[in-house]
């Protein structure tokens, strides 16, 4: 069964595809087109609405919209078709077209499996394992699109505190290697830690310490396959208090032990 076809994949560094360049000119969007961006610097544009570009944000446009950026930017993408009568394409109809609160961890894991499938099977696009992919993209983009609209009123009820979430986020992924407190996460945002731990959790879909501990296992996880770092150097830069509970923490996240993960990166890339 094909869930979708997709067109073209791959990332994108407008560095490298368009040297010296400050901007794109519009253009008409052909068929739906997916990024998941990596970089906190551009801005993107779609029919004429302008969108700060964040790591971890993501863009879903449609046939007949109108595109333009301004560079410099990176992101993995994929451009879809899908029939008329696909519940998907309806689902990808009505989501919004750029994401300012997304589960990041979820979509960069996706981006990054399917797009290593896709370029080591070529184009085998069509098979089960891209089918589940892609549905599982669609389980978390039809999530997401709630927590979205979820921060957009809490926004447009707090028009003076609307960056405060995303200043939460940065705070975090800033400063994860420190002991922090739900007290020091809600100070950056002004709102009270009872408050604030209500207003997250209800647009992130995860408490603030939940959202803080993947962003620790996501930079173990860099650790433990780019160094040669022990486990308890990475426990401690990753933020954990011991080593014990980092390795407590990592397998429940992932199914595996820090060693384990470590072995099988070295055994899966590695000649």
């Amino acid at each position: 069964m094909e869930i979708c076809r997709i067109c073209e994949y791959g990332v994108f560094d407008t560095r490298h595809a368009f040297p010296g360049w400050k901007r794109s000119s519009g253009r008409v969007v052909q068929r739906y087109e997916l990024e998941f961006f990596t970089s906190d610097t551009g801005k993107t544009t779609v029919d004429g609405k302008s969108y700060d570009i964040t790591s971890g944000s993501f863009l879903c446009a449609r046939p007949g919209q109108v595109r333009a950026s301004v560079f410099d930017f990176r992101c993995c993408y994929l451009h879809l078709e899908l029939d008329e009568a696909s519940p998907y394409r309806a689902l990808l109809d009505s989501i919004p077209n750029f994401y300012q609160i997304i589960d990041c961890d979820a979509y960069g894991r996706l981006f990054e499996e399917l797009l290593h499938h896709l370029i080591g099977e070529g184009e085998r696009r069509d098979s089960d394992y891209v089918n589940a992919k892609l549905l599982e993209l669609f389980f978390y983009l039809r999530k997401d699109a709630q927590r979205n609209r979820n921060y957009l009123e809490h926004a447009a009820r707090h028009k003076s505190s609307d960056a405060h979430l995303p200043e939460a986020i940065e705070f975090m992924k800033t400063h994860y290697a420190q002991p922090l407190t739900l007290a020091d996460i809600a100070g950056v945002t002004g709102y009270s830690p009872n408050y604030f731990h209500h207003v997250f959790s209800s647009v992130m879909g995860r408490t603030p310490q939940q959202y803080l501990l993947n962003i620790r296992i996501r930079h173990a996880k860099y650790l433990l396959a780019q160094s040669e770092k022990t486990l308890s150097e990475i426990a401690y830069e990753c933020g954990f208090s011991s080593q014990a509970y980092f390795t407590e923490q990592f397998k429940k996240m992932t199914y595996a032990t820090p060693r384990q993960y470590r072995r099988r990166f070295l055994e899966q890339y590695l000649p």
